[in-house]
């Protein structure tokens, strides 16, 4: 078989798994309706609207910590070599009720508990009863993914324009098909007619300040004020964030549940989701306030955003698989729900193991040692 690989999809899955793929030998083309760096402003191609931090909110897999390793070692490395846009925050998620740990907060350098933190964001009047602290990469969206697009290029990456029937695959030759397709996913006649499709607000406020620790790092953080302040109509509780970047801050969020109707469009039974929540941007500037002692009335370039997560549904979840046909082998990447950018680097190098066993080409199994040095020296010399 040919080392040639058709990617569906031009987000963040699908540009990391052909950048990926490349630097190990594959030629790669993606398949794409608009260019990855043409601002479109469609809140349905979500990696226009990243808040890119590298934490598995909102997403299911039984995998799901294995590949989260995964991409944590990968964003080591790229880290190490200086990867632009790829940072390091003091990240704290706080809560104000008790809350367990998640999972994956222990695997995380600079993993802290609350009660031994000495300093901490704060609101000056919703006390924080838990929480934790790591050392948390964000991935920089202004600068990270251009990057990583520019680097496809390099290596002679080519993004073919049109549409794909994901039912077919007519219009494509290569033996290998990587589906990353997102949202666009749903059109499999085998997927659910009502799936789960999060609905995500975002504030993107321009020309900002540094927000910093008395230790001088870059600060971001999660809160969850409770339901009784911020939480959708049925009581499920939201956390507000505010993630800062080279020029701007992002402020969130929320993740109202919806799905497609039969023309595509997002529907929910949730009234409020329709409306902007105004505790992203009270919350936030309460809380910058009394930490920080900066006023968000203070800036006056501000955007109102929102976006869509294909989260598919917690039964089914993120769909990272090969598909037995006669003539191709095909394997799906999709159903990242809020963390695309989190499990990138992960579900590509899954991608590559199932490639490799698949289809013979080597005839040992292909370690993360081994495509980490590999991909670091290559993205070193580009």
């Amino acid at each position: 078989m040919e080392k040639k690989v058709a990617v569906i999809g031009a987000g963040i899955s699908g540009i990391t798994t052909a950048v990926l793929l490349q630097q190990n030998g594959y030629e790669v083309s993606v398949y794409t309706n608009e260019h990855p760096l043409k601002e479109i402003k469609n809140p349905y191609f979500a990696s226009q609207f990243p808040s890119a931090s590298i934490i598995p909110h909102s997403v299911f897999h039984p995998d799901i910590i294995e590949i989260f390793k995964l991409s944590q070692l990968f964003f080591s490395k790229l880290y190490e070599i200086s990867f632009t846009g790829l940072t390091k925050h003091e990240h704290f998620e706080l809560f104000a009720f008790e809350n367990s740990i998640d999972d994956y907060a222990p695997l995380i350098s600079g993993y802290e508990t609350l009660s031994d933190l000495g300093w901490h964001p704060r609101h000056p009047e919703i006390p924080i009863k838990s929480g934790w602290k790591f050392n948390c990469f964000f991935a920089d969206w202004t600068d990270y993914f251009p990057q990583l697009v520019h680097s496809f290029i390099q290596n002679n990456g080519a993004f073919i324009s049109g549409a794909v029937d994901l039912n077919s695959y007519a219009t494509i030759n290569e033996d290998i098909i990587i589906n990353c397709s997102g949202l666009g996913a749903t059109q499999f006649t085998d997927e659910d007619k009502s799936p789960l499709i999060l609905k995500g607000h975002l504030l993107k406020i321009n020309n900002s300040v540094e927000l910093k620790s008395p230790s001088g790092n870059t600060v971001s953080y999660n809160f969850s004020a409770g339901p009784e302040i911020y939480a959708d109509s049925f009581g499920t509780p939201f956390d507000v964030y505010c993630y800062p970047r080279k020029h701007d801050w992002i402020l969130g969020g929320s993740r109202f549940k919806g799905t497609l109707d039969s023309n595509g469009k997002w529907i929910s039974k949730d009234e409020l989701s329709q409306q902007f929540p105004t505790q992203i941007e009270s919350l936030n500037s309460e809380i910058i306030k009394e930490t920080f002692g900066t006023d968000l009335s203070e800036f006056r370039e501000k955007e109102y955003q929102h976006s869509y997560r294909y989260v598919r549904n917690k039964k089914k979840g993120l769909r990272l698989e090969s598909e037995n046909t006669s003539d191709r082998l095909i394997i799906h990447n999709y159903g990242h729900g809020g963390a695309g950018v989190t499990l990138s680097w992960g579900c590509a190098f899954t991608i590559l193991q199932i490639i490799v066993k698949k289809t013979g080409i080597l005839n040992t199994d292909i370690t993360p040692e081994q495509t980490l040095t590999s991909l670091a020296n290559k993205l070193t010399k580009l």
